[in-house]
């Protein structure tokens, strides 16, 4: 089988394997914090870009009007680097991305300037070496930040009633990632399992503020979650391949217990659930420089939920996506991606009852480009 055929397959489908609204705030599905790259031999740089449009509408109760909630988010844009070189023996690599995001600002009714937004990246600094023919490990330190703000001006006790804020100052810590494959390069199969750490962030700060009293500052410990992914491709002709990626990420110990907030009655500030990812699909060369590939990503919902909160109304996501890599050179590869993605229907908890967030949906939209030197 002439491996040379799927020189474009790699670039792609890691582009394709994510999707918006994925476990917690994962921001790429079971594509994030990915680091399986470096199992790759060979130099080459990379460059890609996602543009998320998630389009989100509901309608309050009869209560507050019957009015329509219209679209409160924001596009995101997630640019991820990763370059690699071989050196005697062992593959070295960095990789730089944005793991988690949440851009969101409401404009209707009493949810107006209801607003939250989460900022965030990693690098990882990974290594890879081969067993023997068929066995590689990987593994390496990755350091995680992030920070956030939330705005909810309908919580009010009086005052200049510009109502209850909240700002997770920026915080950063490290952890690991470390993992192996087992190759059969004949029929380019590859079977891969990673497991990245927790990250424990000590003593973060987080500022809330009440009707325009003085901020008050507490410190908390908090925990980046921990993930596992595990992938499979196999080529099953000598122009198709096919692959599976699969995500678990372990939110549940991700809980932000504000104190002004919880006072109010109004429990956690945000406590999101775990939740898996996965990725299927095929890629097909089409010639020497070109290769095509489609297939879905799915973040199922969680069946035991009736109702989400304003800041995340949906329940699950399923993505379809289709793209492909274009050789421009020998060296130089183009990938694009465009992905379609359909939101879970959910309620959202309002003084006037529940308000129904139905048919929403978002685009994504990837381009990259990769060196090999």
């Amino acid at each position: 089988m002439n491996i040379k055929l799927f020189a474009g397959v790699v670039s792609a489908t890691l582009a394709s394997a994510g999707m918006i609204f994925a476990a917690g705030a994962d921001t790429n599905g079971s594509g994030t914090q990915d680091y399986s790259f470096i199992l790759d031999s060979g130099n080459s740089f990379s460059v890609t870009n996602t543009t998320s449009n998630p389009k989100i509408t509901g309608t309050f109760p009869a209560a507050l009007g019957g009015t329509t909630i219209t679209d409160s988010f924001k596009s995101i844009s997630i640019m991820t680097v990763e370059g690699k070189w071989d050196y005697n023996g062992t593959t070295i690599g960095i990789r730089s991305g944005r793991p988690y995001g949440v851009d969101l600002s409401y404009n209707d009714g009493f949810l107006t300037n209801t607003s939250a937004s989460i900022k965030s990246s990693e690098v990882g600094i990974v290594a890879a070496r081969s067993l023997n023919k068929n066995v590689k490990v990987f593994g390496g330190i990755r350091l995680n930040s992030f920070s956030g703000k939330v705005a909810k001006p309908y919580l009010t006790q009086g005052g200049d009633g510009t109502g209850y804020s909240y700002e997770l100052e920026n915080t950063s810590s490290t952890g690991f990632t470390v993992g192996a494959a087992y190759e059969i390069p004949e029929i380019y199969l590859r079977a891969s399992v990673q497991y990245n750490s927790e990250i424990s962030h000590a003593g973060t700060k987080n500022v809330e503020s009440l009707d325009g009293a003085a901020a008050t500052t507490t410190l908390q410990d908090m925990k980046a979650p921990g993930s596992t992914i595990i992938k499979l491709r196999s080529a099953v002709t000598e122009k198709i391949v096919l692959f599976a990626n699969w995500r678990t990420a372990q939110w549940s110990q991700f809980v932000i217990s504000a104190n002004t907030h919880t006072a109010m009655g109004q429990g956690d500030l945000w406590a999101p659930d775990s939740g898996i990812d996965y990725t299927i699909g095929g890629a097909m060369v089409v010639s020497d420089k070109l290769t095509v590939l489609g297939g879905m990503s799915r973040s199922p919902s969680d069946p035991d939920s009736t109702t989400e909160s304003a800041l995340s109304p949906y329940n699950g996501s399923s993505t379809t996506f289709l793209g492909g890599t274009l050789k421009v050179r020998d060296n130089f590869e183009v990938t694009g991606v465009i992905s379609n993605v359909t939101l879970g229907d959910t309620n959202v908890a309002t003084p006037g009852g529940l308000a129904p967030f139905t048919k929403n949906t978002a685009q994504r939209v990837t381009i990259g480009t990769k060196v090999s030197f």
